[in-house]
């Protein structure tokens, strides 16, 4: 080290994080002489122990405490610091802006007369909206304070004159406080709930809180949809009579087909709005009504974007043999979910096959002994024949095809 940082390091004090006391460096070196090499005090010194704010009055004499210049120094490294303060300088406006602005905290210690100076409850207020908790009451009525508090956080609300939130400029403020802190507008005073701006800007926040609105909010239509608009989630937390309100469900499908499972029984069973939802997403059809299983387009609609959703399909539509054909010359596969009567026709699997070889699994076990439908399967995908019978397996005219490079180019 050189002698400047060998002074430095001499005066300055660092806080220990496993003792959390406060060292000097040959205080920590003589601590932990013997124990830890000195490159290791000296990386423990450097890298893991911050600065020790000083307590310069704590440990003061009372002639100290009493000294301006001396408190006005303890002041400004640490606001708190102010406790200690001679009684006749905590009254001192000076001293006690000075300690508040270090940390609000200090609003403790200050002089109670000085709470009616609104110079210091903003210094605080700059810091944490609690600062107006202190204020005098003529103070609280100031329009900078009160839009100061405001701007700070929402809690501050309950402290704003009445008369000043007509203003426009506080009425930004509010709706800034709900979007910026929504999660604290149940601490807000009920008036707020009956706001029908602030209540939307907090739904669109977070959809729970429309349990927040006014009764009168809670049933006016016209407020809903508009929180449904801005967030579909709003819907699982209205009344019922909402979740069957077309226009309502519609609004919330718009932004998310999950919607449908909160709408009421009835729009579930909607033909229109479930196959608009189908299109959109095709997981929509697991909240359909059960009618709805057999409805043709619906189901083309879901089986296009995922044939897997034929699954869920009526027994009566899955035994529709011009239906499954439809389906499966495009998607081979869904021939699983057809009925096992459908599986065992010689067209329909067929079919199936030249689309998809694979689809030869889901073949009745008289098809997939069958010579014809073995070789369209192979030709298609050469695996496919892992699923023929134990004869077509080994038979050297199957084995032929599967090795062909020819195989596969029928692949769709």
């Amino acid at each position: 080290m050189d002698s400047q940082q060998d002074m430095r390091q001499a005066a300055e004090r660092r806080t220990n994080p496993y003792d959390q006391k406060a060292y000097t460096f040959e205080e920590l070196s003589a601590t932990y002489e013997g124990k830890y090499a000195s490159e290791l005090i000296k990386v423990l010194w450097e890298k893991r122990m911050p600065v020790a704010i000083p307590r310069l009055l704590e440990h003061a004499s009372e002639e100290q405490r009493s000294d301006r210049s001396f408190v006005l120094e303890a002041v400004r490294t640490r606001g708190g610091e102010l406790r200690h303060a001679a009684m006749a300088l905590r009254a001192d406006r000076e001293v006690a802006l000075a300690a508040v602005s270090q940390d609000w905290i200090a609003l403790d210690y200050v002089a109670e007369e000085l709470y009616a100076d609104p110079e210091i409850i903003l210094a605080g207020l700059a810091q944490d909206w609690e600062a107006i908790t202190y204020a005098r009451e003529e103070v609280k009525a100031d329009r900078e304070v009160a839009l100061s508090a405001l701007r700070s956080s929402l809690m501050s609300l309950q402290y704003v004159p009445k008369e000043l939130m007509a203003e426009a400029e506080f009425r930004v403020a509010l709706l800034e406080a709900v979007q910026k802190e929504p999660d604290r507008l149940q601490y807000a005073p009920k008036d707020l709930f009956s706001d029908r701006e602030a209540m939307l800007l907090a739904c669109r926040a977070k959809a729970q809180h429309v349990k927040l609105a006014s009764a009168e909010l809670f049933r006016d239509r016209s407020f809903i949809l508009e929180a449904v608009q801005q967030s579909w989630e709003v819907l699982e937390y209205v009344p019922e009579e909402f979740c069957a309100d077309r226009e309502v469900v519609s609004a919330a499908l718009e932004q998310s087909v999950y919607a449908l499972r909160l709408a009421s029984a009835e729009l579930r069973a909607d033909r229109e709005l479930v196959l608009g939802a189908v299109r959109r997403g095709a997981a929509v059809l697991r909240y359909a009504a059960e009618e709805l299983m057999s409805d043709r387009d619906l189901i083309l609609a879901a089986v296009e974007q995922d044939f897997h959703w034929l699954r869920l399909a009526s027994p009566a539509l899955r035994s529709d043999r011009q239906f499954i054909l439809e389906v499966i010359r495009k998607q081979g596969a869904a021939l699983q979910y057809a009925v096992e009567a459908l599986r065992a026709d010689r067209e329909v699997v067929l079919t199936a096959v030249h689309q998809y070889g694979h689809a030869l699994e889901f073949a009745s076990e008289e098809l997939r002994s069958e010579r014809e439908v073995v070789h369209v399967a192979v030709k298609q995908d050469k695996r496919a024949l892992s699923f023929a019978s134990k004869e077509l397996k080994v038979d050297l005219e199957m084995l032929r095809v599967s090795s062909s490079e020819d195989c596969g180019k029928d692949r769709i």
